[in-house]
């Protein structure tokens, strides 16, 4: 054999293994492109579901704050009628009797201010 057929036979023989390490190349390469696909379709649905549960938890969180500052007016309200009828020694009727007063004071007063 000489040297020329030598170095020929080598490089097919090289050119043949490329090859085929090309192909397992490829066929890794592509495998592995799916499976960072699936991956990726994967996370876009978490993310979605994560953004639906985020935009219900904000829902949930914006209809507590409003029944807490609903509660809390209600609190204050009575806190002041409890510190108003404390104050004078009377009952709740009593105070609220003298409230209903003040409003027809009130209602007097505003309709001569209109005449």
């Amino acid at each position: 054999m000489s040297l020329l057929s030598g170095i020929i036979y080598i490089c097919i023989e090289f050119g043949e293994i490329m090859a085929g390490n090309s192909k397992d190349i490829i066929e890794s390469l592509i495998a592995k492109f799916h499976a960072i696909s699936d991956l990726c379709k994967s996370l876009e649905e978490e993310n979605g579901s994560l953004k639906d549960r985020l935009a219900q938890c904000g829902q949930d969180m914006q209809a507590l704050q409003q029944r807490y500052d609903e509660l809390e007016k209600r609190y204050n309200n009575l806190k002041l009628s409890r510190s108003i009828t404390a104050q004078e020694g009377s009952s709740v009727a009593e105070t609220k009797a003298r409230f209903a007063r003040l409003v027809r004071e009130i209602d007097k007063c505003i309709s001569l201010l209109n005449e």
